[in-house]
Formats: C-alpha cells, structure tokens, sequence
C-alpha cells in the first residue's frame, strides 16, 4: 500500500536528519542563513501539538549579498486525520512596512522582522506567524541554486498550470502539463527573463508543487541520497525522534490527501514609494482557505485578524 502524501514528507525530512545523525545538515562554510532555532512562542500550542504541526519549506535565493526567501511553503500535518495542507506563498508578498523592510515577506530572511532582528529561518517563521496567525513548529531551507540539477536527477519535474501563460512577446505555454528540465529551471524559475511578474510567481508555485509532488515519489534511500549531495546548501532543525513519532502517528491514519493551494492574490506594480512589485493578498479568500486546511489545531480566525495589508483593487 502506497504511503500517504503527508507520511512521504515526513519520511523525506526524516531521512535528511538520519543521513548526518540529527545534526545541522551544513558544513563548515555554512551560509549565515543557517542553523536558527525559532521562536518557541510561534509553535503550536501544546494542548494541539501532538495532532498538529506546520513546518516552513523556503527557497533561498542569494543575490547581492541578500538571501532571500522567493518560494515558500507551509507544510500543515494532521495527525488526528492523516491529512496534510500545503500552502505556497509567494516571496514577494505584502506583509507591510511594519513587519519587514521593504515590506515583502521575501526579505524576512535577510533583513529581519521587528521581534527577530537577526534574520534567517527565525525571522520567517516569525514574520508567517504574525502574518496569518499561523504557528511554525519547523524549518527547512534549501539554496535554489540547486534546483536545476536536481530537476535532472529527478528526470525532470513536472508542471500542471491551469490557463496559458504568456512569458515573452513570442513564447506562450500552454495550458496542461510540462517537463521542466535544468535549462528550463534556469531560464523559468531562478533567473527568469519574463516581463509579467505574475506569470514568475504562477511557474514558481506550479514548479514547487511539481517538485513536492515528485520527491513524494521517489524511493526513500534515492532522496536521501540526492539530499546528501546537496547538503551544503540545505538546513533543517527537524530532529529523528520527533519525525519519527509524527510518522508513527500518522501511519496509523488512512488518510491520503494533500491539498496544495497557492495564497490567493493579485499582482500589484509599483507600490510604494519604493515602486515595489507586490502579491497582495484576497484575506477573506485567504482565512476561508487556511482556516479550513491549515488550522487544525485551533477555532477559525477572521480575516481582519491577519495582519498583512490588502491593497484595495
């Protein structure tokens, strides 16, 4: 019997911890991104925390001496159903000036959120919590740079996008399913020459579907495997014993969903004073969806509970 999708995930993170023993999966030249520990007040509460747990999944993407976090994922586990909610946001979400230089949840991770100063996983985690009272319990970071060669080991990942996309005045992709190889990765998803930041932010989501989808697929010895060789450019502060004990729970569930949905907005050009591009979030859309995928642990929040700002259309 094929194990569940959330049972795949935990079955991935746990065989990176195993691989190096449990600890840190960085070398000595570790990026100053790495190694955080988050904030215990941003975790689930602990009447919930055994049935329930979120872990934050980024791309991080160094250029100029920034890291920033361009594609994130919030990974919901529901033990009590065996289910798991995945939520993908984009790095150029408004989460405003308060929380965050330039006010895009992307530079949480090199420029720090009021209560995390440092940066790094602490900050984002931090930044997401305050944002859509959400609680982070766990991280992984990877660099993007990796990317492309992991498409090819993985005999290329694939793209499921639901209308056309225009990404030049002579290219269009069609609607349907596509094969992103290295090249494609490169020119699409890291350094993407596309006018439309919108159509960026549409293959960026489809493409870390395709990639949670396929690394689900993998045998687990293959991924572990693959994570070891890129372990330089990925940290993680999942422990074995707590992955274990989450797996254990959730094999005795027969659940097999997982939904994967992306934080509904819209794209918003030259906000601020800064000209910023932006994703401003739809917050009834959002709270009606994460209420009902990614809040397990606790009763529903309104939408003005968020805080992030929503720019009127």
């Amino acid at each position: 019997m094929r194990k569940n999708w959330a049972v795949r995930i935990l079955v991935l993170l746990a065989s990176v911890s195993l691989v190096l023993g449990g600890i840190s999966l960085l070398s000595a030249r570790r990026p100053y991104w790495s190694g955080a520990e988050l904030p215990g007040r941003i975790s689930t509460p602990s009447p919930a925390s055994r049935s329930a747990r979120n872990i934050l999944v980024a791309g991080v993407e160094e250029t100029d001496g920034a890291a920033l976090a361009e594609m994130v994922l919030l990974i919901n586990l529901d033990t009590e159903t065996g289910k798991a909610g995945v939520m993908y946001l984009p790095g150029n979400t408004l989460v405003g000036a308060d929380e965050v230089r330039y006010g895009r949840l992307s530079g949480a991770l090199n420029w720090g959120t009021t209560d995390e100063t440092g940066g790094g996983a602490a900050a984002l985690a931090d930044c997401i919590a305050d944002c859509f009272v959400l609680p982070v319990d766990n991280y992984f970071l990877f660099d993007v740079s990796v990317l492309p060669d992991i498409a090819e080991r993985l005999g290329g990942v694939r793209l499921s996008l639901e209308n056309e996309l225009q990404v030049s005045e002579e290219e269009t992709m069609e609607a349907g399913e596509h094969i992103f190889h290295a090249d494609d990765v490169k020119n699409y998803i890291i350094s993407p020459d596309i006018s439309s930041d919108e159509t960026v932010s549409l293959l960026r989501a489809a493409f870390m579907e395709g990639m949670v989808k396929a690394f689900l697929g993998m045998p687990e010895k293959e991924a572990a495997a693959l994570i070891k060789e890129n372990k330089k450019s990925i940290d993680c502060d999942l422990s074995v014993r707590e992955i274990r004990k989450l797996s254990d729970r959730l094999y005795e569930k027969s659940g097999s969903m997982i939904d994967y949905f992306v934080l509904p907005g819209r794209m918003v050009y030259g906000y601020g004073s800064s000209r910023l591009t932006v994703w401003s979030v739809r917050r009834a859309e959002a709270a009606s969806l994460i209420n009902d995928r990614m809040r397990a642990y606790t009763d529903h929040v309104l939408a003005e509970d968020m805080s992030l700002p929503e720019i009127p259309a």
